[in-house]
């Protein structure tokens, strides 16, 4: 719903310039272009641009600041149980001057501290709480990490924001070589941690950071995922018949649906036309008059349109919507790169993202609802429902190979083993994210329940990485048209049911169902009897697409784009390297080398995203789609 910044000199005395705070509040203009604060004082400077969906009033501007002065808030987010922690606090004799959830986030943390108010909250939020009199700072992000937030750190000084660009007005940012090869390898975009910006940190979610100005800043975690785990409520949903697990699941998400559409301004829904979305707007329906719902309509053969519209007709809805076409994926490459702050090849629906909520921005709607999460919770991916035919797959060939490598002299050459290396390079480079998480899901499992991991882990597993990939889309392609992202399927009850649920409520073998990818499995079982209640069954059993582009798969690139290419200067090539390069790679890697070529041009070329837009018109084309 906002932007934040801030800056901590390391020698606490020199107090951030006026001019340089108020540019970098215009750069985060875009997350909240209602109301706008500063504040600076010897060592500290504050930032904070604000999107209003919560007590309008001026009186909620920020940084808020307690009646006395000395406490400080510059936080972005939603606490959706933000009324039942007032009543709390209100009863223990507090008095509130707004009706904002800042101020209860605000005086929670004066009275409670950090390590008792966060494990309440419910909802999505990164913030920094500042205490004059102490000279200190508590910055704090999500469990989900569904609100951003970026550090960068130098000898000097240590910044915050919800954006990289906000630092430009204080630093050079240069890019990380290491994370471009990474990224080029084929991996997946960073999350955590490093990036592709050199000395930015992303701060991963749940964490808890302490700065005192002039000390070393202090790194912990508030919450981990793996705090869900309840062996108890497992063996209790165990026990529910489908039926009673069903009315579960759907009382958690009625609840989740009623809490995110609260607000004093319109809340609308992205209706992408498959059962995720269409169930949390059938339900946001029956609460909200004349819902507003949108949808970006990728036109051609992928095309999700009927399924919306026929949506839109069952709920008796008017949809809106934007036609997504090939031009659109070179015409806003530039700008979607410029928010997103790192190439998007991993997410290209990253493109009809921004254009629906361009979309959703002019009929001055401040907040949608959105699908996310669904398929992590109820494990709703092609990939998961077909592990059982790969794992059986798999073991016969491992016993295959093993027999073939038996044979004298020749065997390691008739099967050579499998090289490792390539993914372990890449997950250096990311200090090993992937793997660690897994191995430590795995045993903080076995610590909790005195077991070993089953399938239903895997819930935890999608809660990690991809889920994050999807939230930063989610949060970096809305609030560029200042549109705030709400995910009802990440309430942290329905997370918590998700993760205990048995294996069979989410994946289950039904005869009645024939999709080539996994026959015969149905996947997000769960989800889709809730649904059944609320759609018809072409809506509430339909295959899974997953907002499906296919413009950068059929892109062609001029070698003469890459003339004089930042590229080349980072990895040392000469023509003659790059036109091998571009000759010898596929279709991913080149849309890869283009993706961070134009990524180097919008942050350290200095051109307009125009001079580069042109430039990428010039150079790129599509081939047309095979009927």
């Amino acid at each position: 719903m906002c932007g934040i910044f801030g800056i901590v000199y390391a020698d606490g005395s020199r107090e951030p310039d006026d001019a340089r705070l108020q540019r970098t509040i215009a750069l985060l203009g875009h997350r909240g272009p209602d109301g706008r604060g500063t504040y600076r004082e010897a060592g500290v400077g504050l930032g904070h641009t604000r999107l209003s969906l919560l007590d309008l009033d001026e009186r909620s501007n920020q940084p808020l600041w307690d009646p006395e002065g000395r406490y400080g808030l510059v936080y972005n987010g939603e606490i959706y149980n933000f009324k039942e922690l007032r009543q709390d606090l209100e009863a223990r004799g507090l008095r509130f001057r707004t009706t904002s959830d800042t101020e209860v986030l605000l005086l929670s943390l004066i009275t409670d501290g950090a390590e008792a108010t966060l494990p309440r909250l419910q909802g999505m939020y990164a913030f920094a709480f500042f205490d004059r009199q102490e000279r200190s700072l508590v910055l704090s992000r999500d469990r989900f990490g569904i609100k951003p937030l970026v550090l960068y750190q130098d000898d000097q000084q240590l910044l915050f924001a919800s954006e990289v660009k906000a630092f430009q007005p204080w630093v050079n940012l240069r890019p990380n070589g290491p994370y471009m090869i990474r990224y080029l390898m084929q991996f997946g975009q960073p999350v955590r941690d490093k990036c592709l910006f050199e000395n930015v940190t992303i701060v991963p979610p749940g964490a808890l950071i302490r700065i005192k100005v002039g000390e070393t800043p202090r790194f912990s975690n508030h919450c981990d995922l793996t705090e869900m785990i309840d062996p108890g409520k497992a063996e209790e949903l165990a026990r529910l018949s489908d039926e009673q697990v069903i009315d579960r699941a759907d009382e958690l998400l009625q609840s989740s649906v009623e809490q995110m559409l609260f607000a004093d301004t319109p809340v609308g829904a992205l209706c992408s036309g498959g059962v995720d979305s269409s169930l949390l707007m059938a339900m946001a329906a029956k609460r909200h008059n004349n819902l507003a719902i949108f949808h970006a309509n990728v036109v051609g053969p992928l095309s999700e349109y009927d399924a919306a519209a026929a949506l839109a007709k069952h709920l008796k809805l008017d949809l809106v919507t934007v036609e997504v076409h090939d031009s659109d994926f070179v015409d806003r490459m530039a700008e979607v790169l410029l928010h997103y702050e790192q190439p998007f090849s991993y997410h290209p629906h990253s493109i009809p993202f921004l254009l629906v909520s361009k979309l959703v921005q002019e009929h001055r709607v401040k907040a949608v609802l959105t699908g996310e999460g669904s398929d992590e919770c109820f494990l709703g991916y092609s990939r998961l429902a077909q592990k059982p035919f790969w794992d059986f797959y798999g073991r016969q060939m491992d016993r295959l190979a093993g027999l073939v490598r038996r044979v004298p002299m020749i065997g390691d050459q008739l099967w050579p083993a499998h090289d490792k290396m390539h993914a372990l390079i890449g997950q250096m480079l990311g200090q090993f994210e992937g793997p660690r998480r897994q191995r430590r899901v795995w045993a903080r499992y076995r610590e909790l329940t005195g077991k070993e991991p089953d399938r239903n882990i895997q819930t935890l597993e999608q809660l990690g990485f991809h889920l994050r990939t999807l939230l930063h889309r989610n949060d970096t392609m809305g609030m560029t048209a200042s549109i705030e992202a709400r995910f009802p399927f990440l309430d942290e009850r329905l997370v918590e049911t998700a993760i205990n649920l048995p294996f069979r409520h989410k994946i289950r073998w039904d005869s009645g169902v024939w999709e080539k990818e996994h026959p015969f499995v149905r996947d997000k079982w769960i989800l889709r009897r809730v649904a059944d209640r609320y759609l018809p069954k072409s809506l509430s059993q339909r295959k899974k697409l997953g907002f499906p582009v296919s413009a950068y798969r059929r892109m062609d690139i001029a070698c003469d784009y890459f003339k004089d290419a930042l590229v080349a200067d980072w990895f040392d090539l000469t023509e003659s390297d790059l036109e091998f390069l571009l000759g010898e790679a596929d279709q991913r890697l080149k849309t890869r080398l283009v993706m961070l070529e134009t990524w180097g041009q919008v942050f350290f070329s200095g051109q307009s995203l125009g001079a580069i837009s042109d430039k990428l018109r010039q150079h790129v084309s599509f081939r047309s789609v095979q009927k």
